[in-house]
């Protein structure tokens, strides 16, 4: 059996280059989806820490007191929020991130974020989070969600509003 490998390897070097080099991209993309360095790791756990500083955490941050001059979302507007951004990254071709950013301007405060988060959840029974990330793809083409950076961007925009 070994003999015959031999021998087809030096009949046809390249059509066995192609078949390594296939397989070995294969295995590295597999290995990167699964693998995450110690940055992504941070960054995970920070968005997703439980506390009432984050907006994220939703039942834990709605959960505090609240002022009572805090203007707050009517359960109609959080779900008009959540839809926006639910239906600015459900398309079959391209997503409209600008979309997705601009209503994450839009929102007022980190309380209203989180209104808007627990609503997304209730409606689609998506985490908020997940779905910017992956959009609503069937299957993964490198395309879904927002990129790396509009990401980061909304990350930002949401830690940079007052609490309440």
């Amino acid at each position: 059996m070994a003999s015959i490998v031999t021998k087809s390897v030096a009949d046809k070097p390249l059509q066995w280059l192609a078949v390594v080099g296939v397989i070995g991209v294969g295995g590295y993309l597999i290995f990167k989806k699964l693998y995450k360095t110690k940055g992504e790791k941070l960054i995970e756990s920070s968005e997703t820490e439980i506390s009432t500083d984050n907006a994220w955490s939703y039942d834990k941050f709605l959960s505090q007191n609240v002022p009572d001059n805090t203007s707050l979302l009517t359960w109609s507007q959080a779900n008009a929020f959540a839809k926006t951004i639910y239906d600015s990254l459900n398309t079959y071709f391209s997503d409209s991130t600008d979309i997705t950013i601009g209503t994450f301007k839009a929102i007022p405060s980190k309380i209203k974020v989180a209104q808007v988060a627990r609503n997304f959840y209730g409606l689609y029974k998506r985490d908020i989070l997940e779905y910017l990330k992956n959009g609503n793809k069937t299957f993964d083409f490198g395309t879904g969600g927002v990129s790396d950076s509009e990401y980061q961007q909304i990350l930002t925009i949401v830690n940079n509003k007052p609490k309440f």
